[in-house]
C-alpha cells in the first residue's frame, strides 16, 4: 500500500471522528470537498522536502477536518499530527491585535492615545505615535536589520526588547505610510501589558487560551518542555541537491506578539471561528479590526489591525495572516462572507502557504476540477 494511500485512509478516518456517523461535513459542504482539499496537503508533501505539515479546516462555522503529514520531529521518526504545535511566526500579530481591540472595548486601552502615555520611558520621537499605528505598520517603526531574526538573547521584561530600535529614527511620520514591522507589535504589545498592567502572556492565557479552549496556543520557551512542539529544520538546495537541516537556534522572547507564539493549526482556526460568531469581540471592533488601514504599494489588497484584507481571484472577500519564522511557517486564510476558515502549519521555513490555503478554499466552495 502507497505512503500516500495510507495518508488519505487517515484523513478520511480523521474526518468521520470529527464529522460523526450520519452527518456531512457541513451544512452545505459535500465531505468529497473537504478530501480534495485536505488532497492539496497530501500532494504537497508527495512533492517536496518539507519535514512535516498540519493544517485544519472549518466550513459553515465548523471545525470538519485536521491532521497532520510527515514528521514533527525527523530524527525520531515523530509523526505530525493535528495536535504538533509549530511556530506560527507572524500569525501571532492577529492574536495580539485581537487581545488589543479586547482591551480598547472595555476603555482599558485608547487606540489612538499616544504611546508615552503608557510608557513614558520609550523616547520621544518627533511626530506622536499610537497603538492603531503600531498594529496597522503606519507608526513608522523598523522591521528587523541584519542578524536580528536570528536573536538568540532571552527577555524577561517588558521593555527589555525595547533597547533593539527604541533609539532608531522612526521611517517616516506616523500615518503617513506602510512598512511592515514586527518590532512595531513587540512595541504594542508592551504598550498592552502597561494599559493592563499583566503580562503579555498572563493576558493571552486569560483573554483568548483559556475562555476559547485554544490549548496548543502557548508563548514559545526555549528553556521549558513544551509537549507536542515540533522540532525546526530549513530545506536548503546546492548545486541542485536538496537535503534538510536542522534550523539555527533562536529565541523568540523579544517577539512574542509579533512573532513568538506555537499552536496547532484547529486552535488558529477555533480563534477566528470565535472572532466571526461574536464570541471574543463586538460588531464595531471587529469592523475596524478588518478595515482597510492602509494600502500595500504595488499589491491589490490592504492592511488591517492584524489582518490582510483582500479579495481572490474570483472577486470573493478574504482576510488572512502568513508568518515566517527560523524553521517555520504557516498561514490563516477565512472568507468571512462563508465562515470558511483554512489554517496550514509546517515545521521549516519558506512553504507557499497562502497558494495551499487558497487552493483548499476554493475546492471547498466549487468542488473538486
Amino acid at each position: 500500500m502507497s505512503s500516500r494511500l495510507v495518508r488519505s485512509l487517515v484523513a478520511l478516518v480523521a474526518l468521520l471522528l470529527l464529522v460523526g456517523p450520519g452527518r456531512t461535513a457541513a451544512q452545505n459542504v459535500p465531505e468529497d470537498r473537504v478530501a480534495a482539499a485536505t488532497d492539496v496537503l497530501d500532494t504537497f508533501m508527495d512533492t517536496t522536502r518539507v519535514p512535516g505539515l498540519s493544517g485544519a479546516v472549518a466550513v459553515d462555522g465548523e471545525l470538519v477536518w485536521t491532521g497532520g503529514f510527515g514528521h514533527a520531529n525527523l530524527q525520531h521518526r515523530v509523526p505530525a499530527t493535528a495536535d504538533t504545535r509549530f511556530r506560527i511566526a507572524s500569525i501571532s500579530k492577529p492574536i495580539t491585535a485581537t487581545v488589543a481591540l479586547m482591551l480598547a472595548e472595555q476603555g482599558a486601552l485608547h487606540m489612538d492615545a499616544p504611546v508615552r502615555s503608557y510608557l513614558p520611558l520609550f523616547p520621544e520621537k518627533r511626530d506622536t505615535i499610537t497603538t492603531r499605528q503600531l498594529l496597522s505598520h503606519t507608526a513608522g517603526i523598523r522591521h528587523y536589520r541584519g542578524d536580528e531574526f536570528r536573536s538568540d538573547t532571552r527577555y524577561e521584561s517588558r521593555l527589555g526588547p525595547l533597547s533593539i530600535f527604541a533609539d532608531d529614527s522612526l521611517l517616516f511620520a506616523p500615518g503617513s505610510s506602510y512598512s511592515y514591522s514586527t518590532y512595531g507589535y513587540t512595541l504594542a504589545g508592551a504598550v498592552l501589558e502597561a494599559a493592563a498592567d499583566s503580562s503579555f502572556l498572563e493576558l493571552l492565557d486569560a483573554r483568548l487560551a483559556h475562555p476559547l479552549g485554544l490549548e496548543t496556543l502557548v508563548p514559545e520557551r526555549t528553556e521549558r518542555v513544551i509537549p507536542n512542539e515540533a522540532s525546526f529544520y530549513l530545506v536548503e538546495t546546492t548545486d541542485g541537491d536538496t537535503t534538510v537541516v536542522n534550523a539555527p537556534y533562536v529565541d523568540n522572547s523579544n517577539k512574542w506578539t509579533g512573532g513568538g507564539l506555537l499552536a496547532a493549526p484547529k486552535d488558529l482556526v477555533r480563534l477566528v471561528l470565535a472572532l466571526l460568531d461574536g464570541r471574543v469581540l463586538g460588531p464595531a471592533s471587529m469592523d475596524r479590526m478588518f478595515a482597510a488601514q492602509a494600502g500595500i504599494s504595488d499589491e491589490p489588497y490592504h492592511y488591517g489591525l492584524g489582518w490582510f484584507v483582500g479579495t481572490d481571484d474570483q472577486g470573493r472577500r478574504q482576510i488572512w495572516h502568513t508568518g515566517g519564522a527560523m524553521g517555520g511557517s504557516g498561514v490563516v486564510l477565512f472568507y468571512p462572507d462563508r465562515d470558511l476558515v483554512v489554517a496550514t502549519l509546517a515545521n521549516t521555513s519558506d512553504v507557499p502557504h497562502l497558494d495551499l490555503a487558497q487552493e483548499m478554499a476554493r475546492r471547498l466552495i466549487e468542488g473538486p476540477q
